[in-house]
């Protein structure tokens, strides 16, 4: 740093000239120049000029730039001659931050007919947000009606939907590329009062025939292991670690900066251990703290800081949080949030099958096991840390009843009574976490306004109300990270509980569903985006803790409310279009509310008790048409089936009639109506209808008769008023719109 510094200083700027070593682009080579190579030598910038080809940027190049500004020639071998690009490229700065690579395309290449420009963004929100150039081409709006979103992104509403990293590709206009150098060019176009830019995970130039033409030794990931930060000296960390806590901060708002009342600690983790957990860049820190008011020595040295934290660091910002995937488990603690990364997330539900059923087997489906929700990848990208973060502090959104309100008080007196890594005093807290959410939930509605009210189309509100919970959540996981919490799921729970969990049913109740986000407001306003968003929060509560082996002693629903989250799953069929099937992940949630059911309490408790509600296989027979994927065979779809009524018929047989008399599920003289399956609820009819609905189509479907011949026995015992069971056997169906239609 002193040997930068002290040859940044001496430098004049001589020459004008239009070389590689024109770091900033602006036709001088001079000492700004010097400057911005040494913020990408020493991390503070994404390195985007390795003069000499070496994969990284260092004092090498700086002394290279310095050359070329005393009147020298600029003796560049790197990326300005694109030998290597490295990636993540961050577009992130103030409204037109621009980012320039240049990428080589080899002689020979087929540059006829259209060619197309593959690129994946993460953080991607807002239709104006991005615009690319190539060469000398007019820029180019990324939108969702100029490029083509690959995948299911269009299924999840595009871009404002449930997707925040999209990968897609754009029509080049005809000769915007040629043989040899080019170069791309990516613009920030303006924050929407949130966000502050995006970052390139890829990019290529694929042919007529889809053929990518820059060849893909060309690019390198950056390595957060070897970021420094901006500055060494005590004074500046110190100075950096105040800032954190204490800085005045200020958002921008369409009539110039506001003024807030939340400092840095209060929206991330209160040491700032999210940041460097997750890895974001020095460039990022910097770039934010000047979108919240400050200097750039000021975001050099939170910066600064960051990088001293003795945190780990698994994460990457475009990676969610959480994020299912193989082997996840087996995988320290420390680096379960940091998820599976984005090449976890599946293309098709049916993609899920090997993973819910390994080499066939089911052994992890039956009620006294644990299929780990943690580990069976989805097809649904998690809350990446950005969307976790609140974008408006309950503070300066409800001032000081937030911070008298217990709700606040509570995080405040969990933060004191814990000590890191000791079971003792999480034992002693446990119940200020787990009822954290009874105070979130009090709170929330007590600034809840009606679905009708004009506040919801005002951005303030909106978010205010999906910050609260964001905070809520934020907290959470500062609390669980800062002290170890995560990996002493068996003192919160007892000994049977899983290895890892969060002792909270928190997130489910932070999903827009459950907090009363009317349609049309977030997101892009899609229905699909709404219902996304609040599914992949029901998501995150059943990786985070599903009931955790019977280890609550309560019931499953005082974790998620099972038949809820299976009407949002069912939604993605009939709510959204084009449909995305998700016959498979809501068998995964039939499977834990089975497992979870397990807490000692039969059907004569009632919904405090093994309800039909939760289990519940006519789940996976309607609709039937259109909710399994057309990617899974016949065969793959009848041994799902099969495999779960056996586990539910095991245990719904176990219980005698009376029991399910008792607790108001049934009643001897029901004469059930297999028309109308969707009468849920603490009443008789649904588990009556739903019975009588699924039979005939478990029949048709391909499940064993000997497996259906017991039910149908069971089930007279039950219902014996209903004259029809025996009918069933023989009944006529067939595929209709969305159901099968069956009679008898």
């Amino acid at each position: 740093m002193k040997k930068l510094g002290v040859l940044v200083f001496i430098i004049q700027g001589l020459n004008a000239q239009t070389s590689p070593c024109d770091v900033n682009k602006d036709g001088a080579v001079n000492i700004a120049d010097v400057q911005m190579m040494v913020n990408e030598a020493l991390g503070v910038l994404t390195c985007s000029s390795d003069l000499d080809g070496s994969g990284k940027c260092d004092i090498a190049d700086v002394q290279r730039v310095i050359t070329a500004a005393l009147g020298g020639t600029c003796n560049a071998t790197g990326p300005s001659t694109a030998s290597t690009i490295q990636l993540p490229v961050e577009v992130i700065g103030l409204d037109g931050t621009t980012k320039t690579v240049s990428f080589n395309i080899p002689s020979g290449s087929n540059l006829s007919g259209t060619l197309r420009l593959a690129l994946q963004i993460h953080g991607l929100h807002y239709q104006t947000q991005a615009s690319v150039q190539v060469n000398s081409s007019a820029w180019m709006p990324i939108n969702n009606t100029t490029v083509t979103l690959l995948g299911l992104a269009n299924a999840y509403g595009g871009i404002g939907g449930g997707f925040h990293t999209f990968q897609l590709t754009m029509n080049l206009p005809s000769g915007a590329v040629t043989a040899g150098t080019n170069t791309i060019n990516f613009k920030f176009n303006g924050t929407d009062g949130r966000v502050s830019g995006f970052r390139i995970l890829g990019f290529n130039v694929e042919d007529a025939n889809g053929n990518a033409l820059v060849s893909s030794s060309a690019f390198t990931w950056e390595d957060p292991n070897t970021w420094r930060p901006p500055s060494t000296q005590a004074a500046d960390i110190a100075a950096g670690k105040t800032l954190w806590s204490t800085a005045p901060l200020t958002i921008p708002t369409s009539s110039g900066t506001q003024s807030i009342l939340a400092h840095c600690s209060d929206c991330h983790a209160q040491d700032g251990r999210d940041l460097k957990y997750f890895n974001y860049s020095n460039n990022s820190i910097h770039t934010r703290s000047m979108f919240h008011g400050l200097t750039a020595q000021q975001g050099d040295q939170i910066a600064s800081y960051v990088r001293s934290l003795n945190v780990p660091n698994p994460g990457r910002p475009w990676n969610p949080p959480y994020q299912p995937g193989p082997s996840l488990d087996s995988l320290p603690v420390t680096d379960w949030s940091a998820g599976a990364g984005l090449s976890a997330v599946l293309q098709d539900d049916a993609d899920m099958l090997p993973y819910l059923m390994p080499a066939g087997s089911t052994a992890n489906w039956a009620a006294t096991t644990s299929l780990s929700a943690r580990e069976v990848p989805i097809t649904m990208q998690m809350p990446d840390w950005n969307m976790w973060l609140p974008s408006v502090h309950p503070v300066d959104a409800w001032g000081n009843s937030f911070l008298s309100n217990i709700v606040y008080t509570n995080y405040e007196t969990i933060r004191a009574g814990l000590v890191a890594n000791d079971p003792t005093s999480y034992s002693r807290q446990k119940l200020n976490i787990w009822t954290w959410q009874l105070y979130y939930v009090n709170f929330h509605n007590s600034v809840l306004k009606v679905q009708t009210d004009p506040a919801w189309k005002t951005p303030q509100y909106l978010n205010s109300i999906i910050s609260l919970g964001m905070w809520a959540m934020v907290k959470n996981w500062e609390i669980n990270q800062e002290f170890g919490l995560e990996g002493m799921a068996q003192t919160a729970f007892g000994s049977q509980a899983d290895s890892r969990a969060w002792y909270s049913p928190l997130p489910f109740f932070v999903s827009p569903g459950m907090e009363g986000v009317p349609p049309g407001v977030i997101g892009n306003g899609s229905d699909a985006a709404l219902n996304y968003m609040a599914q992949i929060w029901y998501q995150v509560q059943l990786i985070l803790n599903a009931g955790n082996n019977r280890g609550t002693g309560i019931p499953t629903g005082s974790t998620a409310d099972f038949p809820y989250v299976y009407d949002h799953i069912d939604g993605f069929t009939w709510f959204i279009k084009p449909n995305s099937p998700q016959s498979l992940l809501e068998a995964e949630w039939l499977i834990k509310a089975l497992q979870g059911s397990e807490f000692g309490a039969g059907p004569e408790k009632g919904n405090f008790g093994w309800s039909p509600n939760y289990n519940d296989p006519h789940r996976l027979v309607e609709q039937a048409v259109t909710k399994w994927s057309s990617k899974m065979s016949p065969t793959d779809r009848t041994n799902v089936m099969q495999a779960y009524l056996q586990l539910w018929f095991n245990k719904v047989s176990s219980f005698t009639p009376q029991q399910f008399y008792t607790g108001n599920w049934a009643t001897a003289t029901q004469i059930p109506d297999p028309t109308n399956p969707d009468i849920r609820g603490n009443g008789t009819a649904g588990f009556a209808n739903t019975t009588a609905f699924m039979i005939p189509r478990f029949i048709h479907l391909g499940v064993s008769s000997t497996l259906t011949d017991q039910i149908i026995a069971w089930a007279k015992k039950m219902w014996p008023n209903y004259t029809k069971w025996d009918a069933m056997k023989n009944a006529v169906c067939n595929p209709g719109t969305y159901e099968v239609n069956c009679t008898w």
